[in-house]
């Protein structure tokens, strides 16, 4: 098979995605269709996609958020959802200023998840972002997720290296760095860590 990191998204696209994770994720929990191509269009540097070229569908998704300081007080103290993120409140990247990252989602195809290289493609599509972003003068202070899955917070503790800060009444966990510092410490060294990753899989190694 042959897979593709997508930075340019398409409606069907999108519908992919939704398909895909509404097999992992509570539905009240799940962005519309709707919803995320207004997040598109208000900032197209959220979403990376994989892409099964052959059967040309979407078979693995990441989505990061950018969030103010006060949206990120928020999401860790259990007061915002990503959800509640509409095209008014979501940011858009400007040059020289700095952000709070939202890992909101990442989401594999069940058809799909056997496939260890679409993990890994997705994770090279999230570092290039965040590091395209970076180049283009824009700085991250630290980066926040929620772990509603114990798969997901298992990948939350051990890929993002982000510490467990509080648990919401519906048992998901709220995670952070602890500082911009550790946020930059585990930038510099992700792609040894996705390269121990790689080999230990035989995935371009």
């Amino acid at each position: 098979m042959k897979y593709n990191i997508e930075y340019n998204h398409k409606e069907k696209d999108f519908e992919d995605v939704w398909h895909i994770e509404k097999d992992y994720l509570e539905s009240s929990t799940i962005a519309s269709v709707n919803q995320v191509i207004k997040w598109e269009n208000k900032n197209n540097n959220i979403h990376i996609f994989v892409r099964d070229i052959d059967k040309n569908k979407i078979v693995g998704e990441i989505t990061i958020l950018p969030l103010s300081e006060v949206q990120f007080q928020q999401f860790i103290t259990n007061k915002l959802e990503d959800t509640e993120i509409n095209e008014d409140t979501l940011l858009k990247y400007e040059r020289d200023k700095s952000y709070y990252l939202l890992f909101s989602a990442i989401a594999i195809d069940k058809e799909y998840r056997n496939e260890r290289v679409i993990l890994s493609l997705l994770m090279k599509g999230f570092y290039d972002k965040i590091k395209y972003l970076q180049e283009n003068k824009i700085t991250f202070l630290n980066m926040c997720a929620e772990g509603q899955t114990l798969k997901g917070q298992k990948f939350i503790e051990s890929f993002l290296n982000l510490k467990h800060k509080s648990t919401t009444k519906e048992g998901y966990k709220l995670y952070s760095f602890e500082s911009k510092d550790n946020f930059d410490k585990w930038f510099e060294i992700f792609p040894k860590y996705m390269h121990n990753y790689n080999c230990k899989f035989n995935i371009n190694c």
